[in-house]
């Protein structure tokens, strides 16, 4: 009979156990920024751009997708104008992975799914989105995704 090593076992328990628990306690800053960022994807499904860019510090940066470089607050707003124009998101879920706060500043970690009325077409990926507390109030200073659909290709020849 072979031996089991229990070292390796309680570690693997630890490990299983903690994901299946991670992100079910969340403190109450960590509520607000998953509210944060739940409302901004609620302001995109129901086309309110505008509302949406609120939420988005002047200096916001963020690179999606397959481009080759950060987008500005403005691109960023052009882009989401189009998916709401062309792809009219219906369903979006998300899930949180983790959430790490520095003094006023937090990144947010979690996955997303989204579909659309209009073309078959959907995505589902990671994102990680920096927010800043200004003025009591939680605001997107940059964010990073990466679809599971697709592998988007690095632009830079390594």
């Amino acid at each position: 009979m072979k031996s089991i090593n229990i070292p390796v076992l309680v570690c693997v328990f630890v490990v299983a156990t903690s994901f299946s628990a991670f992100g079910q306690e969340w403190t109450a800053e960590e509520k607000e920024l998953l509210e944060a960022v739940e409302g901004d994807w609620e302001y995109l499904k129901n086309g309110n751009v505008e509302a949406l860019m609120v939420n988005f510090h002047d200096k916001m940066l963020a690179l999606y997708g397959d481009n080759p470089t950060p987008l500005s607050k403005s691109q960023i707003e052009k882009g989401n104008k189009w998916i709401v124009d062309n792809y009219v998101p219906t369903f979006i879920k998300l899930k949180p992975i983790a959430i790490n706060i520095v003094n006023n500043v937090a990144n947010v970690f979690y996955l997303y799914k989204w579909e659309s009325k209009n073309r078959e077409i959907s995505d589902s990926g990671r994102r990680m989105t920096t927010m800043i507390r200004e003025d009591n109030k939680w605001v997107s200073i940059g964010s990073l995704s990466a679809s599971c659909n697709k592998k988007a290709p690095c632009p830079y020849g390594w």
